[in-house]
């Protein structure tokens, strides 16, 4: 199985669409848990999406938590998600992404079985811009290692940097997503709250956030994680 750590805000139509993307291509959908991380004070936003889900799958669970610092806490949310899942492979995803490749499962599946080396690694898949580190699927046995999947609201940078050191990073080119953030695309419709609130310095927005993650205290616990993950493989 693999779990998908979704969290998402203000999005019920996009968040749907995206999950919808990733069933709709995979080969065995009931192998796919869809975890989600839904807001305290966001629960009214997505109550008309609900059914729209029930529908898509059985494999889901949704977890309500407050707010915080909302993209300076995206970690905090995440290692949630990855404590209450139950997949094989932990799939970083986001409610402006969509998956477009059919059957991607069936790859993943061939990782799992060690068709192209150590299952116990984090796969990275293609994306329609230029960071191609976006979207990890990450071995649980990864994330029991370190004990969390990131201490910093840049997740996807957090993992490749810890995984690349470790040597447990591959691509699979043959998996594509789409990712219609704003800055990536210049979508008008995608200049909403959720992706202004990337830039506010003033909760921990993404310069802060991105100057945390390349500091000598963040370094030196990412050096820390790659060796632990060596130590056990």
């Amino acid at each position: 199985m693999v779990s998908v750590l979704l969290p998402t805000r203000g999005r019920p139509d996009l968040m749907i669409k995206s999950v919808a993307s990733i069933l709709a291509h995979a080969t065995h959908p009931d192998q796919i848990q869809i975890l989600l991380k839904i807001d305290n004070d966001d629960m009214a936003t997505y109550h008309d999406s609900y059914s729209y889900l029930q529908d898509l799958t059985s494999h889901f669970k949704i977890l309500y938590s407050p707010r915080g610092l909302g993209y300076g806490d995206l970690h905090t949310h995440v290692n949630d998600l990855s404590a209450i899942a139950n997949g094989e492979y932990l799939f970083l995803w986001n409610d402006d992404a969509t998956l477009i490749t059919n059957g991607w499962d069936e790859i993943i599946r061939e990782h799992q079985q060690g068709l192209h080396g150590n299952p116990i690694a984090v796969i990275q898949i293609d994306n329609n811009h230029a960071w191609k580190f976006g979207f990890p699927l990450v071995h649980h046995k990864i994330y029991e290692t370190i004990g969390y999947f990131s201490l910093n609201a840049h997740n996807d940078t957090w993992i490749h940097w810890v995984a690349e050191k470790a040597g447990v990073e591959r691509m699979e080119w043959r998996i594509m997503s789409e990712h219609d953030r704003y800055d990536l695309t210049a979508d008008p419709k995608m200049l909403d709250e959720t992706y202004t609130d990337i830039w506010n310095e003033q909760h921990g927005g993404y310069n802060q956030t991105h100057q945390l993650l390349i500091s000598q205290e963040q370094t030196l616990i990412r050096e820390q994680d790659s060796l632990k993950i060596k130590n056990v493989l």
